[in-house]
């Protein structure tokens, strides 16, 4: 049988010579076997109860912003694809999100004119009008340094996990390197009722916030801000979709395609979705975090698995079942054969239509042809 719940923990245990090396087997068994994990007492490396606390508020009164000063920072005026994104205006396995959020990243200078055409994912951050939001620049940069740091530990744990060293990735980050992060409001179904779609010709019958997907970064950490508990969901290996529960002081963490590739599929990159939340639940708030790799990484896998992991993913491997799921087309990275930012960069032209017609019209046409035929 597949999972059939998602386990919690403790990273505490990592640091204490008597208790890592189960911490070492129960992370094992939630990289290879689920994707998917709960982590807690992560607040001496990563944000604690005040940092999140003050995101959540940056979060709730961003989205609270008249429509005229959110717009003022929409994607549509950024090529690195960071910015606002409306209600209703990103598609994921074909239909419409149901949600609005704001994408951000480490700050860092626009690329050159003379650089590979994907290295534009990265570059400055378009922020809200500091009149308007104060506090939201501070708090938001604040967050990225201290999930930046957590996350550079957790990446050596994980690699130690399977066996590895766990400097091994180092050679895939470069200084300064930019992770991404998102603020996602998802408005409850009675408060879409009556809206459009600002891309698809479908509405918010589909009962999807976001839809079924595998994340394109290294590890993701989302947290739960709101108190919901019914609308994340990992699909498991004979196709069940398992609710991810929102516990307190918890952080989800999951793997992602690039970890999946760069581990010979060891590191599982699971399918998960995002059901929009119950009549009058209220608007569920989510603040996910990507771990990236530097947009260059043009390497082998990692060598040296030790055999024994190996024989761990094919026995994963053949509980998996051959049934159907709808996630889209999806770019996968293959860094023996290309960089990784072309992969990253070619899901952003699917994902934000509007975006990609405006900076790469002719990328977007290719593109569309690539997934649509």
């Amino acid at each position: 049988m597949s999972f059939t719940e998602i386990p919690i923990i403790d990273l505490s245990l990592a640091f204490d010579p008597s208790t890592k090396p189960q911490f070492l087997l129960d992370l094992r068994h939630a990289i290879i076997n689920i994707g998917f994990l709960l982590l807690k007492n992560y607040e001496s490396l990563g944000p604690d109860d005040e940092t999140l606390a003050n995101v959540k508020h940056q979060a709730q009164d961003f989205f609270a912003l008249p429509d005229a000063v959110k717009l003022g920072c929409e994607m549509i005026h950024s090529p690195h694809f960071l910015g606002y994104t409306r209600l209703a205006n990103e598609v994921t396995a074909s239909h419409t999100d149901w949600r609005e959020q704001i994408d951000l990243a480490t700050e860092l200078p626009a690329p050159g004119s003379d650089e590979p055409i994907y290295r534009n994912i990265e570059g400055p951050n378009l922020w809200p009008d500091a009149e308007a939001i104060p506090n939201f620049r501070p708090v938001i940069l604040d967050y990225i340094h201290k999930m930046t740091r957590l996350s550079t530990v957790f990446r050596g744990l994980v690699m130690e996990s399977i066996g590895l060293s766990s400097d091994i990735l180092d050679g895939y980050f470069k200084p300064n390197q930019q992770c991404k992060m998102k603020l996602v409001a998802y408005p409850d179904s009675s408060a879409l009722q009556g809206k459009k779609s600002v891309t698809l010709n479908d509405t918010s019958a589909t009962n999807q916030g976001v839809g079924p997907h595998r994340d394109s970064d290294l590890l993701t950490y989302i947290y739960q801000a709101t108190n919901h508990t019914d609308s994340l969901q990992v699909q498991n290996f004979q196709g069940q979709w398992i609710t991810v529960p929102n516990v307190p002081r918890t952080l989800v963490v999951n793997a992602g395609q690039t970890l999946e590739a760069i581990t010979q599929g060891v590191c599982k990159a699971t399918i998960h979705r995002v059901l929009t939340p119950k009549p009058g639940s209220g608007t569920r708030i989510s603040v996910p975090f990507f771990l990236t790799i530097d947009l260059d990484s043009y390497k082998s896998t990692l060598e040296h698995i030790p055999a024994e992991i190996i024989a761990l993913k094919e026995v994963r491997d053949g509980k998996i079942k051959d049934w159907a799921v709808d996630v889209g087309f999806q770019f996968q990275p293959d860094v023996s054969k290309e960089p990784v930012g072309y992969a990253v960069f070619r899901n952003r032209i699917k994902s934000h239509h509007d975006v990609a017609q405006r900076w790469y019209p002719e990328i977007y046409k290719q593109v569309m042809s690539e997934y649509t035929h």
